[in-house]
């Protein structure tokens, strides 16, 4: 098992809109895979550190990269990815993390 986190930095001020649109994300994620991703919020980063996660548990890497492929597939994410790019400081950062337990 495994859980893949996707870290987004945003622009100051854009906070709450960016929340929107990852809950838009996730459910997107959602109907697309069958995976019910967590929206993750942190209020007391640094400045310029990631202050959203999308976070998600899966049962392999090969889970993982077809669920990748499908919902970048998908037309409507291409069309939230373009207007959700505009609220970020840098591009989103991914790790995968195994879980031992």
């Amino acid at each position: 098992m495994y859980v893949s986190r996707l870290s987004f930095s945003t622009i100051p001020g854009k906070g709450h809109q960016a929340a929107g649109e990852l809950k838009k994300l996730s459910g997107m994620i959602q109907s697309i895979t069958g995976s019910r991703p967590r929206v993750l919020r942190t209020h007391f980063g640094s400045l310029g550190e990631a202050d959203f996660e999308l976070e998600q548990e899966i049962g392999s890497l090969g889970e993982l990269e077809e669920g990748l492929h499908k919902v970048s597939a998908n037309p409507d994410f291409r069309a939230w990815s373009e207007g959700f790019s505009a609220l970020l400081l840098r591009s989103p950062q991914r790790e995968v993390l195994e879980l031992l337990d």
